[in-house]
């Protein structure tokens, strides 16, 4: 079972990347002659933090990297369950000094709960954008050479378009994602000892 922390990094880093590919159509889209005939095209960038080989390197590595702090922090918030659960469970059976003094306990552990909780999110969005900065910068470069050289003047990203609503229906044929992907990879290929990607 991934942890919620990691999974959290995780997500926001594949939502950045989401977003550079839509911020770059419209620089791809400003050079064209008005009126300029190409074709329209989508890409789901969803699978990018697992297909795209480089950016699923840096993601697990970033995953190592905060697992130790992640593991603390659920051993923290198992300690506050435990103790709401005792003085839900024993508030009319312990004597009124030691529900105070569980009380007070419960307090200190949900604060350094908290604390220890905004600072790994602080830090892991830190060292999300230091280390996954370079590869939305190449990817943004990469959608610009890529949809120029098909003649693709519009690249709608699927992941965003579904989960907002704004698409009704599309032809599947129209979906350049795995191509993309297999350039991308084959271009930039993975450090050496990254897992391949999933296909």
């Amino acid at each position: 079972m991934r942890l919620r922390i990691v999974q959290t990094i995780v997500m926001l880093a594949c939502l950045t990347v989401a977003a550079s590919a839509q911020q770059v159509s419209a620089p791809v889209q400003g050079r064209a002659a008005v009126g300029a005939k190409g074709k329209i095209a989508f890409i789901n960038t969803g699978v990018f933090q697992e297909q795209i080989g480089e950016f699923k390197a840096r993601v697990e590595a970033l995953n190592r990297q905060f697992e130790p702090r992640v593991r603390d922090l659920q051993s923290k918030g198992e300690r506050v369950a435990a103790l709401e659960n005792t003085i839900k469970t024993q508030s009319g059976v312990l004597a009124a000094a030691k529900l105070a003094e569980t009380n007070e306990q419960l307090e200190r552990e949900k604060r350094e709960y908290q604390r220890k909780q905004e600072d790994l999110e602080a830090d892991g969005n830190r060292a999300k954008d230091q280390v996954l900065g370079p590869i939305r910068e190449k990817l943004s470069k990469f959608v610009e050479t890529y949809t120029e050289k098909r003649g693709i003047t519009m690249l709608i990203d699927l992941a965003n378009a579904i989960q907002s609503n704004t698409l009704v229906w599309f032809d599947p044929r129209a979906d350049v994602t795995q191509d993309f992907v297999a350039e991308y990879n084959k271009t930039n290929p993975a450090p050496a000892g990254a897992a391949p990607p999933k296909q």
